[in-house]
């Protein structure tokens, strides 16, 4: 890898880095909601597609991690990984409610995503206001309680995620409890999402393989969209 994408690798990982535009993470969950209703890859594609062309050049890398389900490459070893049940205690938090009911709810649903969508939309009729959630905001929550350890860490978590939740959009809330809880599972794989990189950044399908060489280099997806989608398909040569 060249000195230049060392360097952007390197600067992409800073804790307080936030890009100066937003996206709300709406946008990004009802993107997720069309791929789950479809077994059809090219529509997956096209739905991603639609997805990294409204999404700001400095946010892209967030948004592919989050589609992969994590926040970094598999290679920084930081994975998000909340219990089940300290995510249930957030999701009742967050729509009011006892435990013991979403708990219920979840022996019928066997998802708590659904169960956390169905609770929060029952809260909705009741909420006057709710600050709008942007994927910085969300990825920036995630990665927090990815990082919290030691003492307090417990109420930490179920703090920051509840806090989340309680401004969250139901369909929001149903794939950020998956993700947290590490059950996104869209069924897309890194080579669809190359696909549609390509075709959003790089002119179509035929510059797959330059992104598929420097994403089997760097095995990091997010680097691999950032770059080409800030510097351009020339840029990945280097690698």
């Amino acid at each position: 890898m060249s000195c230049q994408s060392t360097f952007t690798f390197i600067s992409l990982y800073s804790p307080n880095y936030l890009g100066d535009r937003k996206l709300r993470y709406l946008s990004v969950a009802e993107v997720y909601e069309k791929i789950e209703n479809t077994t059809k890859r090219l529509e997956m594609t096209d739905y991603l597609v639609e997805l990294f062309k409204k999404t700001p050049k400095d946010l892209i890398d967030k948004v592919v991690y989050l589609t992969q389900g994590k926040l970094y490459p598999d290679f920084m070893g930081i994975e998000i990984g909340m219990a089940e049940k300290l995510a249930i205690k957030a999701v009742a938090r967050a729509a009011g409610r006892n435990a013991k009911e979403i708990e219920a709810d979840l022996r019928r649903t066997g998802d708590l995503g659904e169960t956390a969508q169905k609770f929060l939309e029952k809260k909705l009729q009741i909420t006057f206001f709710r600050q709008p959630l942007t994927v910085e905001r969300v990825y920036q929550t995630l990665d927090k309680i990815a990082r919290a350890s030691g003492s307090g860490s417990i109420d930490q978590k179920v703090a920051l995620l509840s806090g989340i939740l309680s401004d969250a959009e139901p369909k929001e809330a149903k794939y950020i409890i998956r993700t947290v809880t590490g059950k996104l599972r869209l069924g897309v794989a890194d080579m669809t999402v190359l696909d549609a990189l390509a075709i959003a950044y790089g002119g179509g399908k035929d510059a797959r393989p330059i992104l598929e060489r420097a994403y089997n280099v760097s095995s990091d997806l997010g680097m691999v969209a950032r770059i080409v989608a800030e510097k351009g398909l020339d840029a990945l040569k280097d690698f």
